[in-house]
């Protein structure tokens, strides 16, 4: 096999492929025409020896000689980017970038502090933060965009390394002068029919607890007049502050807001544990650079009451 007549864009073409399952959608997202990417994988076949993608039947599937080597045709990809951002630091004089993507959710509840904390310790380093859905920052961490990226569990792709697992509780928030706060400091606790008399934001978060509040919203509709008010996350809390209704909200998010008298967690005896499941998570076989070993590490510090899981950096 001669190794030196390979191109990095045959590589690229290949793992593109692999990743989208379809030449047609491959060549566009690498803005090539079909036959120029079916060009590329034959020349990358014929140095290897053997066909990488079985093309029989509607549905492309990699080889055996293509599953083994998808994983180093990734691997190579990291090296290539990680050395192409090395040098862009060089030219332009940097210590290093933090590239990071994440649910919207986790920015708004998981984020400030850790990043803050970073700020204070590397006050040079420079900070790209995306706020994108899971499919995309998946993709983001294979086109080397980002290095880490927080998403929620599960997850099934073998390629990401989950660097750290964390379980948040969700907890019901209202106002302070709302009926539920007062009903609560009455009888001590509320039950999931007290709730229902009320207006009740929904927000969308992971599948599952998105699952349990568009029940409860169901419920509850009589509350809000027969509608069913669905809202961001960052709208909900303002309008609970406001006194508007009640929402469920991830722990760490509304707790200060708790703390400085706007809000009050409701406890509510029938209801069942509701957890969110922030991953921090890489491309497998990407070597974590000083900048985000050293977010990672403040990332679970600051949140280390909920880690549940995390992966040995040393």
């Amino acid at each position: 096999m001669d190794y030196e007549q390979i191109e990095i864009s045959q590589i690229i073409a290949f793992e593109r492929v692999a990743r989208e399952g379809n030449f047609t959608r491959a060549a566009d997202a690498l803005n090539l025409t079909q036959p120029a990417i079916s060009t590329r994988i034959a020349a990358l076949e014929r140095h290897l020896g053997g066909q990488l993608f079985d093309r029989r039947g509607r549905q492309l599937k990699l080889t055996m000689l293509g599953q083994r080597f998808l994983p180093y045709a990734e691997r190579v990809l990291a090296v290539i980017a990680d050395g192409l951002q090395e040098v862009q630091n060089f030219h332009s004089g940097k210590i290093g970038e933090l590239k990071f993507a994440a649910l919207n959710p986790f920015i708004l509840s998981l984020m400030p502090d850790p990043l803050e904390q970073f700020r204070t310790e590397y006050p040079a380093v420079d900070i790209r933060i995306w706020q994108r859905l899971k499919a995309e920052i998946l993709n983001m961490l294979y086109d080397g965009v980002v290095t880490i990226g927080l998403i929620n569990a599960p997850h099934f792709d073998q390629n990401l390394v989950p660097l750290a697992h964390f379980q948040e509780p969700i907890r019901g928030v209202v106002s302070v002068r709302h009926p539920l706060a007062a009903l609560q400091e009455k009888n001590q606790s509320l039950r999931m029919e007290d709730i229902y008399q009320h207006t009740i934001f929904r927000v969308t978060m992971s599948p599952s607890m998105t699952a349990f509040i568009d029940t409860v919203v169901e419920y509850g509709r009589r509350g809000s007049g027969g509608a069913v008010v669905a809202v961001p996350m960052l709208l909900a809390a303002r309008m609970v502050m406001l006194g508007q209704g009640m929402t469920f909200l991830p722990h760490s998010y509304v707790q200060r807001y708790v703390n400085d008298g706007r809000l009050v967690f409701l406890n509510i005896e029938d209801m069942p544990q509701i957890l969110d499941e922030p991953l921090l998570v890489a491309l497998r076989g990407r070597e974590l650079d000083f900048v985000h070993r050293e977010f990672i590490r403040i990332f679970k510090t600051r949140w280390k009451h909920m880690l549940v899981h995390e992966e040995n950096l040393a």
